[in-house]
């Protein structure tokens, strides 16, 4: 910090206006850690909502966040088309539902030849090839 708003902090400490004071020196620190650190990642998030009063933001792109799972993701378009069959596959199946840490989720089970199946009627589910890359798929998501 220099010059104004080093005295106009240094003011504020001696008359014990410590609220004002607090606040801009946040400011300060958060629009210099702003400019920092790359604020697409959404584990930022609480920084770009601070910041958003103090400064205009970038508009960032549209984005399919899933940072619960990692860091970046970056899905070809045709893994992405075989997660959502995946996911519409798995809607209209039997469920249990499971308990993890305090988190319901949906446990299911499936063959899945059934599912090969699913994806295309006209694939033969005895296909070991097929078979093989549905597997890699699955334990990948």
């Amino acid at each position: 910090m220099k010059g104004k708003s080093l005295e106009k902090s240094y003011n504020l400490l001696v008359l014990n206006n410590f609220e004002e004071m607090e606040l801009i020196l946040t400011k300060r620190f958060l629009s210099y850690f702003g400019k920092l650190l790359p604020l697409e990642y959404s584990y930022l998030d609480w920084l770009v909502f601070k910041l958003r009063p103090i400064r205009k933001q970038n508009n960032f792109q549209l984005a399919l966040n899933s940072d619960y799972i990692r860091s970046e993701i970056v899905l070809n378009p045709k893994t992405l088309i075989q997660f959502i069959q995946f996911l519409n596959y798995a809607q209209n199946l039997d469920y249990t539902i499971a308990n993890w840490d305090e988190v319901y989720y949906r446990k299911v089970t499936f063959i899945v030849r059934d599912f090969i199946t699913y994806q295309n009627p006209t694939i033969s589910s005895t296909n070991r090839y097929k078979l093989k890359k549905q597997k890699n798929f699955l334990q990948i998501y």
